[in-house]
């Protein structure tokens, strides 16, 4: 029997999903993988938008998400955010980020465009959804030695005719870096001479430890080139509820993703919104109640990657990730992964599908005491 797979899915790089356990070590697994938070949705919410389930939300909603919603989402931005004014026709409410990011993509990107990535970068954003939409990445480095910031002329020798787009993502998947504001006025000055656009995955915006975040769309002149994209998940432990929207006043760009969606979603779930609904109406509570328990969790797993001797790592400005560097174990990170597993049962990120080698992410998305065990165990490594 033929192969029935279409030709560009035969091959495919990347997965999110976790791996098993070791079948082969005796300790407990301890999975520092995937970014799902541990912390449930807060009770509250769940109970109220449950109830407006009981009350009819069960149907599909307007295919630009519920109006109640998209206009509290104007009403956080604008009173959260210097020049941060929209109005519910430049929002889409959406299936989470990613399924957003993926309408993005698809809305812009001409066969053969390109899309600059800044690596490290969240690996989907190249051959989960550049690629499928008949995108090029184009990959420009940001190094530990500079913080993971920018540098101009790296960023401008990669602009091609090709060019359509440079995606940021601030506080970042996997480093945890902020992009200051020398950063952020290179990627603005470089997409107003090149007349790019801009797609900022803004959806770590609560875990900014250092200083207030900016999104880049608030800066002069970024509203008619941005693309902000956000959601509920890591802002609210929403990461089931599967729920995010687009911001943009780029012209017919709404439209366009809407128009899509309309093949693939149509609306994101009712009881989904009602939920992301009732969590912006009380956001500061939600994040007084998460935000201080992952930067404590961030700051803890840094303090112990100082002590072991064959890891490095940059210090988190936000987020809920460290990206180690491993280079000093003379393994690569495939092996580093995989020797993780196999003698100590823990779960990590293998850091090359990020765009960079020598380097796993980790996701400091567990209790104190269950980071510490695993490094210990990692401290143990020497010995195995």
């Amino acid at each position: 029997m033929k192969n029935f797979i279409a030709d560009k899915f035969k091959e495919r790089n990347y997965s999110m999903g976790n791996k098993k356990g070791s079948e082969t070590c005796s300790l407990p697994l301890i999975n520092l993988g995937i970014g799902d938070l541990d912390i449930h949705t807060d009770e509250h919410l769940i109970e109220l938008a449950m109830a407006d389930a009981k009350k009819g939300h069960t149907h599909y909603t307007d295919s630009y998400g519920y109006l109640e919603l998209r206009e509290e989402i104007c009403k956080y931005h604008k009173e959260n955010f210097k020049n941060y004014e929209f109005t519910p026709k430049d929002v889409m409410i959406t299936t989470g980020a990613c399924h957003a990011l993926y309408l993005v993509f698809k809305s812009i990107l001409n066969k053969g465009e390109e899309a600059i990535l800044l690596a490290p970068f969240f690996p989907v954003y190249a051959d989960h959804q550049i690629k499928l939409s008949d995108g090029v990445p184009v990959i420009v480095e940001t190094k530990l030695e500079n913080n993971f910031q920018i540098i101009k002329e790296d960023l401008e020798k990669a602009v091609t005719s090709k060019t359509k787009c440079i995606v940021i993502n601030s506080p970042s998947n996997p480093t945890g870096v902020c992009y200051n504001m020398k950063s952020m006025n290179i990627i603005k000055e470089i997409a107003e001479k090149y007349d790019l656009l801009v797609i900022a995955d803004d959806v770590y915006d609560f875990y900014s430890y250092e200083e207030s975040f900016t999104p880049i769309i608030t800066l002069d002149g970024m509203k008619e080139r941005t693309i902000s994209v956000c959601s509920f998940s890591k802002n609210f432990a929403m990461t089931g509820w599967r729920i995010g929207y687009v911001i943009s006043q780029v012209p017919e760009l709404i439209s366009c993703i809407n128009y899509i969606n309309e093949a693939i979603i149509y609306s994101a779930p009712a009881v989904s919104q009602r939920c992301a609904l009732y969590a912006l109406k009380e956001f500061e509570k939600q994040k007084e109640k998460l935000v201080p328990v992952f930067k404590e969790r961030v700051d803890y797993c840094y303090d112990r990657v100082e002590k072991i001797p064959f890891l490095d790592c940059f210090k988190a400005q936000g987020g809920i990730y460290l990206f180690l560097n491993i280079e000093k174990t003379g393994m690569t990170s495939e092996e580093f992964t995989d020797f993780l597993l196999e003698k100590c049962n823990i779960i990590v990120v293998n850091g090359t599908p990020f765009g960079v080698k020598g380097f796993v992410r980790i996701a400091c998305t567990l209790e104190i005491s269950k980071l510490g065990e695993a490094f210990d165990r990692m401290e143990n490594m020497i010995s195995l």
